[in-house]
């Protein structure tokens, strides 16, 4: 008689980059361009929050089309809705871009903007894109959330749309964070709205408190928590026994602010809290690159190839700092849901915005239920990155991808 394990959990390999001394080791640069070193650069509370805005700058509203990739997650598509646009969605190529055969037979003369995005953090070729738009006079958003880090086509990551958009939660240690950049000079920057002094301050608890959690800071870790434990105390409404939160560090359109598929346009149009903005102009760049660089090579090396599951692109581009590593599963469920209740650092764009059509050259809608992302990032060891490979090894060697 088979007698089923307990799942081995995950809860101190985070899913996003965490706050602490590691933060601040390496070199300041890195040999890769950066996004937030582009000099049209707006710092915004979310990489949703900066595709809004960005739709917001180029006239998106009612009665306009906008044209988004199939494989998203659906809080790229809320600013489209939001505005009451209608989005127009294109089939992905197997290589992650968009099919420029299909776009070459669309009636685009409804179409005001394109969204192109960096899936993963693996740089798109733009050249095409880029043309294609300017000759149908449609402007063109590069989605750089996965791609803080990058070249394509010799150009640095960015400066390829007339607006390009980022997420600094997915890079940096902060519970925040998106930036907005445009190469047009005649687009004027959002105006967005100041802050209280207490949001600041909830910022930096937040950046501080994800770090103990995750026992970051060394010999400071005790004495924190006993802070946070007796802050938490004098807060109303409060559990003082519930341990630290480590909520702000998933952030990139998982639980909450996904069930309505909305976006709170408020908190798009709030300036970024300073703790996040610091954190994001000082922490030193090398670490990040050359770390996750060094863990999605780990991954492409140690993960098997076989039916059951693949690496969706083995060889890491050279001018690339990746978000994730996209690893396709042929029966991911019921294992998927395993691993998310194991804490894995793991995550999945399943749930497609409603009307998503079905299109032969379209590798987008198969990516959702196929491919999972899995964590690569800078404070990741590669301890971390063997336990992940044996866990996903056992779950999807059995054929129903269950752990036994």
């Amino acid at each position: 008689m088979l007698v089923q394990r307990q799942p081995i959990p995950f809860p101190l390999t985070p899913r996003l980059p965490v706050f602490g001394w590691a933060t601040w080791s390496g070199k300041k640069s890195s040999a890769l361009p950066c996004l937030l070193d582009h000099d049209r650069l707006v710092y915004t509370t979310s990489g949703r929050a900066s595709i809004l805005l960005a739709m917001e700058q180029l006239g998106v509203g009612p009665g306009v089309q906008v044209l988004m990739p199939t494989y998203h997650c659906p809080t790229m598509i809320a600013p489209v809705d939001e505005l009451g646009a209608h989005t127009v969605f294109y089939p992905v190529t197997t290589g992650g871009a968009p099919d420029m055969q299909w776009l070459a037979g669309l009636d685009s003369r409804r179409i005001k903007v394109m969204l192109a995005a960096h899936f993963f953090g693996l740089p798109q070729p733009m050249a095409a894109i880029r043309q294609w738009c300017d000759e149908r006079g449609i402007a063109l958003i590069e989605d750089c959330a996965h791609a803080l880090f990058g070249r394509s086509e010799g150009r640095p990551i960015g400066q390829w749309g007339d607006v390009a958009i980022g997420s600094l939660t997915k890079f940096l240690p902060v519970p925040e964070g998106g930036c907005w950049v445009s190469n047009q000079a005649a687009l004027p920057a959002p105006t967005l709205t100041p802050i209280g002094h207490m949001v600041h301050v909830k910022a930096a608890i937040d950046v501080v408190d994800v770090g103990v959690v995750h026992q970051r800071l060394g010999g400071l870790n005790f004495v924190l928590r006993s802070a946070l434990t007796a802050m938490r105390r004098l807060r109303p409404g409060t559990n003082s026994a519930a341990p630290c939160n480590p909520a702000p560090v998933v952030s990139d359109g998982e639980g909450q602010a996904m069930d309505g598929f909305t976006i709170d346009s408020v908190l798009a149009h709030r300036q970024l809290s300073s703790p996040s903005r610091w954190i994001s102009q000082s922490a030193p760049r090398e670490r990040n690159v050359e770390r996750r660089r060094r863990n999605y090579e780990l991954f492409s090396r140690l993960l098997p190839v076989n039916a059951a599951m693949h690496p969706l692109f083995p060889r890491l581009p050279p001018h690339s700092a990746p978000y994730v590593f996209p690893l396709w599963v042929q029966n991911p469920d019921p294992g998927y849901a395993q691993l998310r209740t194991m804490q894995f650092p793991v995550s999945r764009w399943d749930r497609l915005w409603p009307g998503v059509p079905v299109m032969p050259s379209d590798a987008g809608i198969g990516w959702s239920h196929h491919v999972l992302q899995l964590a690569c990032h800078q404070d990741l060891e590669e301890g971390d990155i063997k336990r992940m490979v044996d866990v996903l090894t056992a779950l999807y060697h059995q054929p129903a991808g269950v752990l036994r």
